[in-house]
């Protein structure tokens, strides 16, 4: 499992216009928060990419089109202007001003040329956990296929990432936790017993497939080690699909964070880094947190 040094410490959130850079801007916000950690926004220009469309800042609480560029932000060439600032630096400055209109003082702007793998892969060695949104061209309108740049991170860098699969974000008050079965699944129970973010939030431990009596002594052992640590546990065993047993129950009990592996090879990876519109991104009505 992924142990994070002394040296990686911030979270770093990607932004980009199509993003919902909002919804990403509350997740990084909250996640910084809870871990005490300082935030750094990034957006990465990739030259290759036509920019299309214009860039929405209205639901940017706080953002002021007056502040006072950065040195940083003007000098960086490629970026494109309009009416002298801008689309890159518009909306970091956007996300910066809603974080600390949130209260969190601790914010950090980097604009970069190039990759997103190069860029994450420079910041690596100082991020803790990695924040990411989905691409759409409406908000809450049914997502298109944009996977890209998610498995893009997931194959650079080592660290958690949270997916943030809405126009919104809302802060968790107890998380639900895909459990396939066997020493990968054990493993990532053994993750959140020790991720600091979840610290204090009850877990549903939720199992789709038939019941039978390994996969619930299984989920019993699986439960102790997270009650050893501290973690309230309730067992759900349904059969069904696990698209849909997911996302009814997730959406029956209000659940606003699915827990998964970036280990596991099964049906919730292979949708989540699929070639194909995500089902399971489209159907599950929640933030994603992928642990290590």
């Amino acid at each position: 499992m992924f142990q994070p040094t002394l040296t990686m410490n911030t979270v770093l959130a990607c932004v980009d216009a199509h993003g919902h850079p909002s919804a990403v801007c509350d997740g990084a916000t909250w996640a910084a928060q809870h871990l005490h950690a300082p935030l750094n926004f990034l957006q990465v220009i990739d030259e290759s990419e036509a920019h299309t469309g214009e860039t929405r800042f209205s639901d940017l609480t706080g953002y002021d089109p007056g502040t006072t560029r950065t040195q940083a932000l003007d000098a960086m060439p490629g970026s494109h202007i309009i009416g002298g600032q801008s689309h890159s630096q518009q909306l970091l400055e956007g996300v910066r001003a809603r974080a600390l209109h949130l209260g969190h003082t601790m914010v950090e702007l980097s604009l970069r040329q190039g990759k997103l793998t190069d860029a994450l892969l420079d910041l690596s060695n100082e991020t803790r956990l990695l924040v990411m949104g989905l691409h759409s061209h409406h908000l809450d309108s049914p997502w298109r296929q944009d996977a890209h740049h998610l498995e893009q991170a997931l194959h650079a860098v080592q660290q958690p990432l949270l997916v943030v699969t809405r126009s919104h974000f809302t802060p968790p008050s107890a998380f639900a936790l895909a459990y396939h079965g066997g020493p990968e699944s054990l493993q990532l129970v053994d993750a959140v017993a020790k991720c600091e973010l979840l610290h204090g939030l009850p877990c549903h431990l939720v199992h789709a497939g038939a019941r039978n009596a390994d996969i619930q002594a299984e989920m019993t052992q699986a439960a102790q080690r997270l009650a050893d640590a501290g973690v309230s546990t309730h067992i759900v065993i349904e059969s069904g699909d696990v698209e849909q047993v997911m996302a009814r129950h997730l959406t029956i009990q209000q659940l606003p964070l699915l827990v998964m592996s970036a280990f596991t090879h099964t049906g919730w990876r292979q949708k989540l880094l699929g070639t194909t519109t995500s089902t399971l991104l489209r159907r599950t009505p929640t933030s994603v947190l992928v642990l290590r």
